[in-house]
């Protein structure tokens, strides 16, 4: 919620378990949430316990975390939540994590930074140990376990998606996940990460061509094709904040400051129109990886919307959108 917003988070919250609701029943095959810390904004702090509340009030969409940062997690309780949250959904949780990459938050957890890729890589193999059955050990740098259970297991074969934005990350994901998860980038640069997956996986014995790959997009759509200035300034919010961040504000010694609305920044970062104009604008990435098992996560509810303002693009998106994006691929 930005700062002067007028509403609560609490508002927010009983928004988005609407807005989830509205995206089952529109078609949507999932519904995905991400995670960051200490925000002036409020920024999601806690995936799963949101995940629990999407689960019950729905009984189909995948549920994705898009993603957790894994070195802020305990790997146990972490373990625990998930397997608990995939018995709630009837197994719909599909695992995200990456290592994060915020200085401050990284100071509020009393964690050096530099041991962000190892913990995360530890956290991943330990869930899979936790989540396979029966006591485990465990001997890492960070972490260390004898004879420990991870209950109840989960409801299903729980997989993890592994996020990055360069390609050493995107080989890791190959080697370490089960699949790849992207930033927004341009179609080229997303075709290198991919690639970087490929190998990973490859020499790890896999067959990248079976893993999920996925990317994030911004988007809006309207019968007219117009972007209103409530979308715009919700997708500045989201993506100058990412912006200011690496300056960074939004510490102690710098609190949280947005610049002025960027109108083009945000339209031009975004897949927006009329339905056939925005299948138009995805249609080079369906043709280059929709023959794979290809996630495309859509935004299309920003900062300060309220579900009111959201819900008619998401409905728009789910009945004209989606199935000619599903028959490109």
């Amino acid at each position: 919620m930005p700062p002067g917003s007028g509403r609560t988070q609490a508002q927010e919250y009983e928004d988005i378990l609407g807005l989830t609701r509205a995206a089952e029943a529109a078609g949507f095959d999932s519904v995905w949430v991400s995670e960051h810390h200490g925000a002036a904004d409020g920024y999601l702090p806690s995936l799963t316990v949101l995940q629990a509340a999407m689960a019950a009030v729905t009984k189909r969409v995948v549920l994705g975390q898009g993603v957790v940062l894994g070195p802020f997690q305990h790997p146990l309780r972490f373990a625990e939540d998930c397997a608990v949250l995939d018995n709630i959904s009837g197994g719909r949780l599909l695992v995200g994590l990456a290592p994060g990459w915020r200085e401050e938050e990284f100071r509020s957890f009393g964690m050096p930074i530099q041991e962000r890729v190892g913990r995360n890589a530890e956290l991943v193999k330990i869930c899979r140990l936790a989540w396979a059955g029966g006591r485990f050990d465990f001997e890492g740098k960070y972490y260390r376990y004898q004879q420990v259970a991870v209950t109840p297991p989960p409801a299903h074969p729980l997989t993890i998606l592994m996020g990055g934005f360069v390609e050493k990350a995107a080989e890791r994901a190959g080697r370490l996940g089960d699949g790849f998860l992207a930033s927004r980038n341009d179609l080229r640069y997303f075709g290198a990460l991919v690639r970087a997956f490929d190998r990973g996986a490859e020499a790890a014995g896999k067959d990248p061509q079976r893993m999920p790959i996925g990317f994030l997009q911004n988007a809006w759509v309207s019968k007219d094709g117009e972007v209103p200035d409530h979308v715009v300034a919700g997708g500045w919010h989201q993506y100058g904040t990412y912006a200011t961040w690496r300056i960074p504000t939004d510490t102690p010694e710098a609190p949280y400051k947005l610049g002025p609305v960027d109108r083009e920044t945000v339209v031009t970062n975004m897949a927006h129109g009329t339905p056939d104009q925005v299948v138009y604008k995805m249609r080079s990435w369906l043709e280059a990886h929709g023959r794979r098992d290809l996630h495309i996560v859509f935004r299309l509810h920003y900062p300060g919307m309220t579900r009111a303002q959201a819900q008619p693009a998401v409905e728009l998106f789910a009945s004209e959108v989606i199935p000619q994006l599903k028959r490109l691929a």
